[in-house]
C-alpha cells in the first residue's frame, strides 16, 4: 500500500519514493475528486506530460495543486481544474507528478482506464452541460454552507 505524507512535503516524498498518496482538498478538480472525499496515487514525473493528464505541480507561492492539463507549450504547460475555467500557464520545472490512479471508495481507477478516459472527454466536450452542472454544484455547495452557519453542526450533545 502507498504511504500517506502528513508533513505535506509531497517534492521530497516523490523524490525519494517515486509514489505519493494523499487525499487532495478543494473543489477544483469536482467532478473527478470530490473534496477530501478521495485518495490519489501520483507519480513522480518522469517525462513531458499530455493534454488531459492531471498533474501535481507548485505555484511560486509554494502550495501544492493537482490540475488537469490542457495544452502542451514549449516550455511547460496550460493546466485547468475540472471545475474552474480559468487557465493556469505552468512552467515544466514547476511540475513534479502525475496522477497515477485515485479510489472512488475502495475502487481504485487508474487513469489508463478507457471508462475514465471517455468520462474525461465527455465531461470537456459538452461545454453547456459542463457549464450547467459547474453552477448548480456551486450553488449547492454555497447553500449547504450557509445552511452549517445557521443551524450549526449536527455534532453537538
Amino acid at each position: 500500500m502507498y504511504n500517506s505524507v502528513i508533513m505535506n512535503d509531497y517534492k521530497l516524498e516523490l523524490e525519494k519514493n517515486g509514489v505519493l498518496g494523499f487525499v487532495p482538498g478543494g473543489n477544483s478538480m469536482w467532478p473527478t475528486l470530490k473534496n477530501a472525499g478521495q485518495s490519489v496515487v501520483v507519480l513522480k514525473k518522469t517525462e513531458r506530460l499530455k493534454p488531459m493528464d492531471v498533474a501535481l505541480y507548485i505555484r511560486p507561492q509554494g502550495n501544492y495543486v493537482l490540475h488537469r492539463v490542457m495544452q502542451v507549450t514549449e516550455d511547460g504547460y496550460i493546466m485547468c481544474g475540472d471545475s474552474q475555467y480559468d487557465l493556469e500557464p505552468v512552467k515544466e520545472e514547476q511540475v513534479i507528478g502525475v496522477m497515477h490512479s485515485f479510489f472512488r471508495g475502495k475502487k481504485c481507477i487508474e487513469c489508463t482506464d478507457p471508462k475514465y478516459i471517455k468520462q474525461v472527454e465527455r465531461w470537456y466536450g459538452r461545454k453547456f452541460i459542463r457549464k450547467v452542472r459547474l453552477k448548480l454544484f456551486f450553488l449547492r455547495v454555497r447553500v449547504i454552507n450557509k445552511l452549517k452557519r445557521i443551524f450549526g453542526s449536527k455534532k453537538e450533545k
